[in-house]
């Protein structure tokens, strides 16, 4: 049995917006209240942290997280990886880089935004986080940490190639918008499936909540939630335009499977 929890479920700006007066942003409940979007996995012992946005401090106080043995990278979008030097608290208590799996082509952004990370004269203190990085391979689908498997697609956002990820029946995809119909023989069979829904209206760049509902449709999950969740979105009023196995995510959300 493994456990996710949803760290944030918001789009880019978070949720409330900064001086926006929607009724969303303006909401007291805590299911209208996103950061940035993240999850951590936890299987064996072991935490997978799903990106690192620039909330992350935040959220590790928040859910009292202690450890990271694994940082996934999805892509390289600030919503997604801003967070990334606050990491080097993890090494302290860990004594070790972390080690993080990533496409090439978010590897190359990462070497160029974080060149400090690759200084190895850099005093200790200014370094910033260290990382043991693991770059995937785009002919393999699949790769190992100690006894965990996990199974790796990608798709794209607009030219950006995202990387999807399936933990034993759970699928974790995030800023989706195309994809090759080979990746959803990669998603058969899953206990939960998360995928980001940006709004109602179309986006050029994310699916929007129609879209998200077709791609469910085309997997049948036993269970699926929407996450990267725009200020357009109410928990209450939206949740009952779902299909009957959809529900939109929120903050703090725990899921086993």
């Amino acid at each position: 049995m493994a456990k996710a929890i949803f760290l944030g479920t918001g789009a880019s700006t978070a949720v409330p917006v900064i001086n926006c007066r929607c009724k969303v942003c303006r909401s007291d409940s805590k299911y209208n209240k996103r950061l940035r979007p993240s999850v951590l996995i936890e299987k064996n012992r072991k935490k997978i942290l799903i990106d690192v946005g620039p909330d992350i401090r935040m959220q590790a106080v928040r859910y009292k997280i202690k450890k990271i043995d694994v940082l996934i990278l999805t892509h390289a979008h600030f919503d997604h990886m801003a967070g990334i030097d606050d990491l080097r608290v993890f090494n302290r208590i860990q004594k070790e880089p972390l080690r993080c799996y990533l496409l090439r082509e978010t590897f190359k952004e990462v070497k160029i935004k974080y060149d400090h990370f690759f200084k190895k004269n850099l005093k200790h203190h200014t370094q910033g986080a260290r990382f043991d990085f693991h770059v995937l391979d785009d002919k393999k689908h699949t790769f190992r940490f100690d006894d965990i498997s996990f199974e790796y697609f990608s798709y794209f956002q607009d030219s950006k190639k995202v990387l999807g990820v399936r933990i034993d029946n759970f699928a974790y995809l995030t800023d989706i918008k195309r994809y090759d119909d080979n990746i959803l023989k990669k998603l058969t069979n899953l206990d939960v499936l998360v995928v980001s829904a940006l709004r109602h209206k179309k986006s050029d760049v994310h699916f929007n909540i129609k879209e998200a509902l077709e791609f469910i449709k085309k997997i049948k999950p036993k269970k699926a939630y929407l996450t990267h969740l725009g200020h357009e979105i109410e928990y209450f009023s939206d949740s009952k335009k779902l299909l009957e196995n959809v529900s939109l995510a929120y903050d703090g959300l725990e899921l086993k499977f």
